[in-house]
């Protein structure tokens, strides 16, 4: 092989090798730039910060407490005891001689005709046209059936459902007037099951009507 040959293969080889290292070098000063350390090739760590508990006072839990009933009609009717509220005047209420509450005549609603055609077929022998009372009772105190209009003041009341009540009374556990020996009682209409519910409760509405 002669000395021309020779020099073409070497210079071919070095120029092999300079090319590969100026390629070696620009991928290094282009990764870590002009540094030996080469930290900007080191990957890159995103750390989430640890959040920082605060410690919070929370408010004691409140006591449950269960709303009050709801008031019945009942409840809200004046007791048989006719305690009278603070400030008002004692009123002895007139109340039947045979005991017991009212019935379930006060919750219903009464009809005023109806309770006219129950008054005139039931009660009329006793306290007369339209209430109007005045006929003979021998053996009691006053010797007449107490007269239904005007009704006894002690039981009426502005408020229907008390006035409603005052009325029940008699008309479900009936009454024996005073004195020696009467001849009429008032009949108990709701205990002997004479007459309904719904027909107590149209009679009292009629005699409220006779009393306004």
């Amino acid at each position: 092989m002669n000395d021309d040959v020779r020099r073409v293969i070497y210079g071919t080889i070095i120029g092999f090798l300079v090319v590969v290292l100026s390629w070696l070098t620009l991928i290094y000063i282009s990764a870590c730039g002009f540094t030996l350390s080469c930290y900007r090739a080191t990957p890159l760590v995103v750390r989430t910060p640890i959040p920082t508990l605060i410690p919070v006072k929370l408010a004691a839990p409140t006591k449950f407490v269960p709303p009050p009933p709801t008031p019945t009609l009942l409840a809200t009717l004046p007791p048989e005891s006719d305690t009278p509220m603070p400030g008002e005047p004692e009123v002895d209420i007139a109340r039947p001689s045979n005991p017991g509450g009212p019935g379930p005549a006060v919750d219903l609603q009464g009809d005023i005709n109806k309770g006219k055609e129950i008054y005139v077929a039931n009660c009329e022998y006793c306290h007369a046209a339209e209430g109007k009372g005045g006929l003979p009772n021998p053996g009691t105190t006053d010797g007449t059936v107490p007269e239904l209009n005007p009704i006894d003041p002690t039981l009426v009341n502005p408020d229907y459902k008390t006035f409603a009540y005052n009325l029940d009374l008699f008309l479900e556990h009936g009454s024996v007037p005073e004195g020696s020996e009467p001849t009429r009682s008032m009949p108990a209409w709701g205990d002997n099951k004479a007459l309904t519910p719904q027909q107590i409760a149209d009679v009292i509405a009629y005699i409220i009507s006779l009393n306004k």
